[in-house]
């Protein structure tokens, strides 16, 4: 028996369907600005204490804070408009997060996949009513899938649903177990 490996012609590939995805949770772009403004604010006092100790140095320095604050400006602008952008999915066979504005990045986890699923909340997140998804699948350490930016009940249906997907596999999984033990001797 041969392998044949032949070249698929990319022009005879069906169209792509569009995707439809879900905005996450207009709150999540409030939570992204906010969470940044506490961790500038924190450089920020930091640059405020230091400029009059470097003051006597060097003049030319009392720009720093500005300097400082410009881009945490720009940070903010870009994250909040990340946020916004940032969309999920859920098909037949399939889970699908897009993120990223000036990267875009698509994940794809097939449902068949996961294994495990967990929901997590900050402190401040449960402020803003959100929750975030995270994905396992099989030979994994870490997460494959993280959905961010979900409200709470939006996450708990999802975490749900893939949960009584993996509880199918596992009803499907055992019959067919238990036969390959029996065919065995075992």
């Amino acid at each position: 028996m041969s392998l044949r490996n032949a070249l698929i012609n990319p022009n005879e590939l069906a169209a792509a369907e569009p995707l439809r995805l879900t905005p996450v949770a207009p709150s999540y772009a409030r939570y992204r600005a906010v969470a940044l403004s506490m961790r500038w604010l924190v450089l920020a006092v930091l640059a405020w204490l230091s400029v009059p100790e470097m003051l006597h140095r060097e003049p030319m320095l009392a720009f720093w804070p500005l300097a400082l604050l410009a881009l945490a400006m720009l940070h903010l602008v870009v994250s909040w408009r990340e946020a916004r952008s940032r969309a999920w999915g859920l098909r037949d066979h399939d889970l699908l997060y897009a993120s990223g504005l000036i990267q875009r990045r698509l994940t794809i986890v097939p449902c068949n996949r996961i294994q495990h699923v967990e929901t997590a909340s900050g402190p401040l997140e449960r402020r803003f009513g959100l929750l975030r998804v995270t994905c396992f699948t099989a030979g994994g350490l870490s997460a494959d899938l993280v959905l961010q930016g979900l409200d709470e009940g939006e996450a708990e249906r999802v975490r749900q649903y893939l949960l009584g997907r993996i509880r199918d596999q596992d009803a499907d999984a055992a019959p067919a177990l238990a036969g390959n033990l029996d065919s065995t001797g075992s």
